[in-house]
């Protein structure tokens, strides 16, 4: 694996990595039965700056790691780790598109 540098500058996303499977969750049928079945889940792993909020009772500094679910597999096929990236979200948070950042 090669190495990665992270620039204190840089205000976006740091792609780091991504996993994908199943899970096996409960759903309700037609007939309104729960029954198990299968569902794929897509992940991917960034790096980005802490808010840099700041309050009487709260403050931060650094860089946070965070989990980002995804629609699919395609969203990271052409990322590298390391790569600066910047991402696109649907309606419920996953993350739909990335996009090389400079």
């Amino acid at each position: 694996m090669s190495k990665i540098s992270i620039d204190s500058e840089y205000d976006g996303y740091v792609f780091l990595g991504a996993a994908q499977g199943r899970f096996e969750a409960e759903q309700k049928n037609a007939a309104g039965q729960t029954e198990k079945v299968m569902k794929d889940y897509f992940q991917m792993f960034v790096v980005s700056p802490v808010s840099s909020y700041t309050s009487e009772d709260y403050s931060a500094f650094g860089f946070k790691a965070e989990k980002k679910s995804c629609a699919s597999a395609d969203v990271w096929k052409d990322l590298n780790v390391g790569d600066r990236v910047r991402l696109f979200f649907d309606d419920k948070k996953k993350v739909v598109m990335a996009a090389l950042d400079g």
